[in-house]
């Protein structure tokens, strides 16, 4: 069986790059139809299915072929998101009239990003065992169930060994393995008298030291193990051949392949009559106006394959086996017909055993030579399958190459949208500071030509005086704001740290604020968590100050009327939080995090415009940041605001008289 398969094999595979190729290469037409695995290719099932697919599109040249694959074997749906924008970018600018998607975790991809990728066409998938699982009445999705799945395993299982009553199922913790377990586990409970049992844990080493025989399993069914615990690929045809050594009990599969290395027998469906079913039912399928005559589920033939050396080492007669079955290594009985002839033909073998002896003298020559030859021929295919080696390196350091190439293509095109948001808001920034320093500076200009008027009376001359400081001091502060964000960035902002009182800072700040504000509508108050206790901090009084300024500054600028009220309290995390809060317009919750961006300016009230650079908060985080705090908003329109800041070093202390 072994051979044959080999046979059968090989020459599909030196076959299947020239067809791929085939697919990939443009042909007369314009319909573009997308195949997606979910394995790799070089793995078999996927190789059978994909050949089959290329077969029938030899007759339809019309159509173009564009396959993509997961490698789910080795990755699981851990890169979803990346294979989808891979998929967007690769494919870009080409419309497809059809999708292919061969097992589960391919299905899940199209399934989780059709309606994005690829909407109103339809989805053909093959090597699905549990396509009911996914509701496809109504939907685009059509395909090929692989129908050896549990319900049929375990009624052939029972078939083949009427008295079974626990069975161990091997399965792995890729997409198909999770599906075989949540089958197994259902169709079990179908029946009263049987026990199905799964590996504690996928390790293959504990799977290989799992005592089937102490623990009266009467059957096993290994469902193909191609990952271990930590996900790293393993060889599922390995893993067979270690299982079939090392249990006494007989052994199912889904698979042939496994044939041979104590493997008892099973069911399975061909790939390639897979391949050919699924690329004509999508060809019917884009050419048909009513897509509603088709079935959503379809299903192939069902085949069996069965070791007479096995069957016979568990004492199972031939006869319960299915008709047709495939078996290997049947036993042969010597017909009395062919005695007569058998024994002519051993009187032949020693007649050309003297003629051979009696020229192995002749040939010692030509022996030595053949040697010498073969010598020769043995180092020039050492040199052979150093040179497949070092290919084989190279293929995979270029795959390897290719995966990074598509990360960086991403994290470039991100980067290139924040480079070009970043240059928006700097344009803005620099439109916005532009205005905001001619305003103070014209008014500046302005009045200091009209000082110059001798007819002024002493009470005009003040108020343009006024005027002038006013504008000053708005000027020196729009121009602080720029040199500390510059102090910021380039990390040469210098800190100052003493010990000093909160509670003094507060008391200052409210005696400043409170004098400057002319709002009859807005009161001030400060809030301390006692009388008898005291606040201090080792830190930068000067940037905590700042601090408080920038964030009294902006609640006075935002509010009318009401309060604003600003101190610290003891969180329920008995944690000492200051605050500013205010009654003012309030903020969006959207917007919560772009307010503390540099260059943002949020206009909140379309009926009124508020000056300034969209720099103070972005400092005031900063600031916090650097000062081993950390600052956030709780805020919704129309119910004001209140800003949130913590301070590294913060020791609540009894006042002394």
């Amino acid at each position: 069986m072994k051979k044959l398969i080999r046979d059968c094999l090989i020459p599909i595979l030196i076959l299947f790059p020239l067809l791929w190729s085939f697919g990939l290469s443009a042909r007369p037409g314009n319909i573009n139809v997308l195949l997606v695995n979910s394995y790799h290719r070089g793995y078999q099932w996927t190789d059978s299915i994909n050949v089959g697919i290329q077969k029938t599109l030899k007759s339809h040249p019309e159509i173009t072929l564009y396959i993509d694959d997961l490698d789910a074997k080795k990755f699981g749906q851990t890169k979803f998101e990346l294979e989808k924008k891979y998929i967007e970018e690769k494919f870009a600018g080409i419309k497809f009239s059809g999708i292919i998607v061969t097992d589960n975790d391919a299905l899940d991809l199209i399934i989780k990003y059709k309606e994005t990728l690829f909407p109103q066409i339809p989805v053909v998938f093959a090597g699905i065992s549990n396509p009911k699982n996914y509701h496809f009445e109504g939907t685009e999705y059509f395909g090929f169930e692989e129908s050896a799945n549990s319900d049929s395993v375990i009624y052939l299982i029972r078939k083949i060994l009427p008295d079974s009553k626990k069975i161990m199922v091997l399965v792995d913790n890729t997409t198909t393995g999770k599906v075989y377990r949540k089958e197994f586990a259902e169709h079990g409970n179908k029946y009263n008298d049987l026990i199905i049992d799964f590996p504690d844990s996928t390790n293959i080493g504990s799977i290989y030291n799992l005592d089937f025989t102490g623990k009266k399993y009467d059957a096993v069914f290994y469902a193909g193990i191609s990952q271990d615990i930590d996900g790293s690929f393993v060889e599922p045809e390995i893993v067979a051949q270690m299982i079939g050594k090392g249990i006494d009990v007989p052994i199912f599969s889904n698979d042939p392949k496994y044939l041979g290395g104590g493997i008892l027998g099973g069911a399975f469906q061909s790939g390639l009559l897979h391949g050919e079913m699924v690329m004509e039912l999508l060809i019917n399928l884009m050419n048909s106006n009513d897509r509603s005559l088709y079935d959503h589920i379809n299903f192939t033939k069902q085949n069996f394959f069965f070791d007479a050396n096995e069957l016979s080492r568990f004492n199972i007669p031939v006869a319960r086996i299915p008709d047709g079955a495939l078996v290997i290594n049947k036993p042969t009985i010597l017909n009395k017909k062919y005695f007569f002839a058998l024994i002519s033909a051993l009187a032949l073998l020693v007649f050309i055993v003297l003629v051979l002896s009696y020229a192995f003298r002749k040939t010692k020559k030509a022996e030595k030579k053949i040697n010498k030859q073969f010598k020769k021929i043995r180092h020039q295919n050492q040199q052979l399958e150093d040179a497949q080696m070092q290919l084989n390196n190279a293929v995979s350091e270029l795959e390897n190459a290719n995966k990074r190439l598509k990360e960086t293509n991403i994290n470039l095109l991100e980067a290139k949208k924040k480079a070009e948001e970043s240059d928006n808001l700097k344009s803005a920034f620099l439109a916005n500071v532009s205005h905001e320093i001619r305003t103070p500076l014209n008014s500046i200009v302005g009045f200091s030509s009209l000082l110059c008027d001798s007819e002024l009376n002493e009470e005009t001359r003040n108020s343009y005086t006024d005027m002038i400081e006013s504008n000053t001091e708005s000027l020196l502060v729009l121009i602080d704001e720029i040199i500390d964000l510059s102090k910021i960035e380039t990390q040469q902002l210098a800190l100052k740290m003493q010990d000093f009182s909160i509670d003094s800072l507060i008391d200052e700040m409210f005696l400043e604020f409170n004098q400057s504000n002319k709002n009859q509508q807005l009161d001030l108050h400060t809030n301390k968590i006692s009388p008898e206790m005291e606040l201090f901090v080792f830190s930068d009084r000067i940037r905590v100050k700042q601090i408080f300024i920038n964030l009294l500054t902006n609640a006075l600028k935002f509010t009318e009327s009401g309060f604003i009220e600003f101190g610290y309290f003891l969180s329920e995390k008995q944690e000492i939080v200051l605050f500013v809060k205010d009654t003012g317009i309030g903020i969006k919750k959207e917007h919560h995090e772009a307010i503390f961006h540099r260059f943002r300016k949020l206009n909140e009230n379309s009926a009124k415009i508020y000056r300034g650079t969209g720099l103070g908060l972005a400092i005031t985080q900063k600031l916090v940041e650097l000062l081993g705090g950390e600052i956030w908003i709780d805020s919704e329109p129309g119910r004001g605001s209140v800003f949130y800041f913590t301070l590294k070093d913060l020791m609540l202390n009894e006042r002394t008289a």
